[in-house]
């Protein structure tokens, strides 16, 4: 297990930190990007750039997802502060696994709804160095291109939300408890916590 010796029980480790973040802006594009797509008026041409956009980000984030689960797996991960109430801390387990549930239900849904789409077109992912594989036995299948697309903007209003209560949940233990749980996800510029 790989830790961060500077603060072992205050914070993630650095490239869990990175990964949060990242992840975070990548998921405000992804947002934005999948609403305004499918939503504003544009040229065809556009649209199309945009999809594509949006795919091959779609596919950087499941790497990036990815890679956060191995990170979380393999580094040590502070424990929860003690002021917190055991509810809370179940309420927070809790929150956290419908958080990764949902960031790998979220492009693995793109990808199936992609792969069965009646178009087959391609992803590519930066440009055009690499193309990115459609899910085997799925090509064309409008059945599975619909769930997938469902599951895709369910999982999406979801995971909205839990990320709206993941927010909330830092900033009322802040106010009400003093709890800083933001520093637990940030770099320290000194040893002072």
């Amino acid at each position: 297990m790989f830790t961060d010796n500077r603060y072992p029980d205050k914070r993630y480790h650095s490239l869990s930190v990175l990964l949060h973040w990242l992840i975070a802006g990548g998921l405000l594009f992804m947002f934005a990007s999948g609403l305004y797509m499918v939503n504003a008026e544009m040229p065809k041409a556009d649209q199309y750039k945009l999809f594509q956009i949006h795919k091959a980000s779609g596919v950087i984030m499941l790497w990036a997802i990815a890679l956060r689960l191995l990170t979380r797996w393999l580094t040590h991960q502070p424990p929860l502060p003690s002021e917190l109430s055991v509810k809370e801390q179940k309420l927070a387990k809790l929150g956290h696994l419908a958080l990764y549930i949902g960031l790998c239900v979220m492009p693995l849904s793109g990808w199936l709804m992609v792969s069965a789409s009646p178009f087959g077109l391609p992803t590519f992912v930066f440009v055009d160095w690499i193309k990115w594989p459609h899910i085997p036995f799925v090509e064309r299948n409008k059945t599975i291109e619909s769930l997938a697309r469902n599951t895709h903007w369910i999982v999406a209003s979801g995971l909205l939300l839990i990320i709206i209560g993941h927010i909330a949940a830092v900033i009322m233990h802040k106010k009400k408890q003093n709890i800083q749980l933001l520093k637990r996800m940030w770099w320290f510029k000194n040893d002072q916590n």
